[in-house]
């Protein structure tokens, strides 16, 4: 038993310390990537933040506020791969439809932030053993089950990116390219997560809870594929650092309408 809980705390430690170094590297990625890239980076930095704080808390002590960390921490990446997607839609397809993006991308985020919600108010009740359980039951799966749908549909989504007409910057495309390829090879692994999580809360099976479940499966469903998505998309992101600079040059150059030419004299 002794052994276990300790394995169990070296997890959250070691969670802790190394999302607390990943999020230098995406602080970074969020200055370098600029607006284009801003909700992504963002995202990913309090996706790092709270893998953070939760590894910290659990650590020690299985409270309800790091159960409810676990399932919170869902939404972030979500939303990171959300907002990489809308990076990479913007440098790789023309002619794009700026205003229908950015409907799709509210839209999507009160998707994500409604079944967080419902998953995080569902969690605290299960927690504390607030009756009726059966009602907290049923919370619980419907905020995991959109957070469910939401991964499908930026699966969808991704599929539908490369296929799309892409634009005459090479350059631009390229990068936008990388980062699509990050998001359609992340989501593998993040699926794997979302659906981990959805097994867990819907069996209430204490093999499958993200903090005191079995370290085994922890370290596989849970531990493992949330630090491969990250660390896929740092790397995609460094290889890209340069491509909003040439956005807005190339904007820049589109908006200035070229002069006239001078009328000869007849």
């Amino acid at each position: 038993m002794e052994l276990t809980c300790t394995m169990t705390n070296s997890l959250s430690a070691a969670t802790c310390a190394i999302y607390a170094a990943l999020a230098i590297p995406v602080l970074y990625l969020l200055v370098r990537h600029g607006r284009y890239g801003f909700l992504g980076w963002l995202f990913l930095f309090f996706f790092c933040a709270l893998r953070t704080i939760g590894g910290a808390l659990a650590v020690n002590d299985t409270s309800a506020t790091a159960n409810i960390i676990s399932s919170v921490g869902l939404s972030p990446i979500l939303l990171a791969t959300a907002g990489i997607l809308h990076e990479a839609r913007h440098y790789r397809i023309r002619p794009l439809d700026k205003k229908m993006e950015w409907v799709s991308v509210l839209a999507y985020h009160m998707l994500v932030v409604a079944g967080v919600a419902l998953t995080a108010a569902g969690s605290a009740k299960l927690q504390e053993h607030e009756k009726p359980l059966d009602k907290a039951e049923n919370i619980v799966k419907a905020g995991i089950s959109i957070l469910a749908v939401a991964w499908g549909i930026l699966a969808g989504r991704t599929g539908f990116s490369f296929i799309a007409s892409r634009g005459r910057n090479s350059s631009l495309t390229r990068a936008g390219t990388v980062l699509l390829m990050a998001v359609a090879f992340s989501l593998v692994f993040i699926g794997i997560r979302v659906f981990y999580s959805l097994a867990a809360l819907c069996t209430q099976r204490a093999s499958l809870n993200p903090v005191t479940g079995s370290l085994a499966i922890r370290l596989v469903l849970g531990f493992l594929p949330e630090m491969i998505a990250t660390l896929a998309y740092i790397f995609a992101g460094i290889r890209t650092q340069g491509a909003a600079l040439l956005a807005h040059v190339e904007e820049e150059t589109v908006s200035v309408p070229p002069k006239p030419r001078a009328q000869p004299w007849v």
